[in-house]
């Protein structure tokens, strides 16, 4: 029996998504890999936050069956949303446009869910396989207390993240959950999934599924401001009102706080001072925005 045969039934559509900033090269790359899958994408979504239009005439000239979205340009949580809005597909899967996707990913994926549905429902499942990023193999990571994802599961752990290059999403999670779009680089996927398996949905790990992923120096600048005010937001937001722990929430955020501050002035000096200003400020718009301003809480 052909490996594909035993997936046909489930009717696994996979929407790719790919969200993208100003890399033509890197993302034609990344298209010509999901046209060579031995399992088809149901769809292919590029939404572009470019600032100029060479990605898009790359994919209109050179990939007319990719479906083409201006982006919002407000960063990669909006992005991502933005992609999900023309989604036809049962699952999801996004990958940056720095990536490559393994020719026989979808199809290990698929079965996997084939395999899993044989005894459970699969409608709350999300699989996460990892990615070989420049050599190293990357896993899914708990966050530590300061929201570093270098905390290794163990066998029986309930998983909490993925790894956002290596994981397929059924589309109907995004019914419930959308990704923060005050999120523009970073965090994002771990917010997403705590939230996710906070509701009842189930991360299963897929080693064997396996996507390349080499990190282009593009938009680098422009992403880096956002590493450490991202990960404060999303770890004190989790703590804070995913798992409903006020009192950790409020014990991390000054602590948080002064690492982020003794870290930087350990390994940059008196220059790191505006650094960490940044940080703090930006970190705490987000709070104020996400707390204070929202009735959601």
């Amino acid at each position: 029996m052909n490996s594909l045969d035993n997936i046909t039934d489930l009717h696994l559509d996979i929407s790719v998504c790919i969200c993208t900033r100003n890399r033509p090269e890197d993302l034609s790359k990344a298209l010509k890999s999901v046209e060579g899958s031995t399992y088809p994408a149901f769809e292919v979504i590029v939404s572009d936050d470019s600032t100029n239009d060479e990605t898009k005439n790359l994919v209109v000239f050179q990939f007319p069956k990719v479906k083409y979205l201006e982006g919002p340009r407000k960063g990669l949580g909006a992005n991502r949303n933005n992609a999900l809005k023309t989604v036809r597909g049962s699952h999801v899967l996004f990958i940056d446009d720095d990536v490559v996707l393994n020719e026989n990913f979808l199809e290990i994926v698929c079965n996997r869910l084939a395999k899993y549905a044989e005894q459970e429902s699969i409608d709350n499942v999300i699989i996460s396989g990892i990615e070989n990023k420049n050599g190293q193999l990357i896993f899914p990571g708990e966050q530590s207390f300061l929201g570093y994802q270098n905390v290794s599961y163990k066998e029986g752990d309930r998983i909490r993240t993925v790894v956002i290059n290596s994981a397929v999403f059924p589309f109907a999670l995004f019914r419930h959950i959308l990704f923060d779009e005050k999120l523009v680089y970073g965090n994002d996927e771990v917010d997403l999934t705590t939230r996710a398996t906070q509701k009842g949905y189930k991360v299963i790990l897929c080693p064997e599924a396996l996507n390349f992923h080499y990190p282009s120096e593009v938009n680098r600048g422009y992403y880096e401001p956002y590493h450490d005010s991202t990960r404060i937001y999303v770890t004190f937001k989790r703590y804070f009102a995913t798992e409903n722990n006020t009192l950790k929430g409020l014990i991390y955020l000054p602590y948080a706080y002064m690492y982020a501050a003794a870290r930087n002035f350990k390994y940059r000096g008196v220059r790191s001072f505006s650094e960490t200003l940044n940080t703090f400020s930006m970190s705490l718009k987000f709070i104020t925005d996400e707390f204070l301003t929202s009735s959601k809480y």
